[in-house]
């Protein structure tokens, strides 16, 4: 068991020790809130949602669902930095329609739009974006973008006791990774989704981040400068043909 029981995740009311260099406070802490939602005590856990918040805080990000009466499970601020406001295994949240069910959501604070970005804010980069809602994206913070990379891998791990996500990539083609919608969104699969894929428009860059961290093994700023490189300009798809790891001997 973990020594903080505010450091750790909270999963079907156990302690799960976060991993390494991941800095996470639970709904155990005074300052995390913890959403209200329905219970899902004994029933699998097999998806995990990327949303990304067009808010500019946690506490803003926090204050906008609770007026809109919707919950998330996971909130990670600027630095990286991360909050766990309910049960991943015990507490169905409102976050992600037909997909609430058997999902964990993760909501990346971010401005998302050009127009609600601010001299001073940590993000500091806008690309141009076909696929992105109104054609211009603000990227997540470098710190941001690892910190949903390794919540991503740890869900998908045997060390997430109580969940059972598969690391399975909800957008991949062959070798095409999805920026839009996917077909069949609206069908509950087992796996790894951006929001985009069924609604809205956001997570994809963050699912391509992951992907290529964890599938092509690049290290940390390889990772966000092919990222980049992929999503500018990209419109429904971006190719990673030559970007998959090679198999360990």
């Amino acid at each position: 068991m973990p020594a903080d029981d505010t450091t750790c995740f909270v999963v079907a009311g156990r302690d799960v020790d976060a991993p390494v260099g991941l800095d996470v406070s639970n709904f155990r802490d005074a300052g995390v809130h913890r959403f209200v939602g329905q219970s899902r005590a004994g029933r699998p856990v097999t998806e995990v949602v990327v949303h990304e918040s067009v808010t500019r805080s946690a506490n803003d990000t926090v204050a906008v669902l609770k007026r809109r009466k919707l919950g998330i499970h996971l909130i990670v601020a600027a630095d990286g930095r991360v909050t766990q406001h309910g049960d991943l295994a015990h507490d169905r949240l409102a976050h992600a329609g037909g997909h609430n069910g058997p999902s964990v959501g993760i909501e990346v604070v971010n401005p998302y739009y050009p127009t609600y970005w601010r001299d001073g804010l940590p993000w500091s980069q806008v690309i141009d974006a076909p696929w992105a809602h109104r054609g211009r994206y603000v990227l997540p913070t470098p710190e941001q973008a690892e910190a949903t990379a390794k919540l991503v891998a740890w869900l998908t791990s045997p060390a997430a006791e109580g969940l059972s996500i598969p690391r399975r990539w909800i957008g991949l083609d062959s070798t095409r990774l999805a920026l839009g919608r996917v077909p069949g969104g609206d069908e509950r699969r087992p796996g790894i989704w951006a929001h985009t894929y069924f609604h809205h428009a956001d997570g994809a860059w963050l699912v391509l981040y992951a992907w290529l961290r964890f599938e092509a093994g690049l290290a940390p700023c390889a990772t966000y400068e092919e990222a980049v490189r992929l999503a500018t300009g990209a419109r429904r798809h971006v190719d990673l043909a030559d970007l998959a790891a090679p198999p360990v001997a």
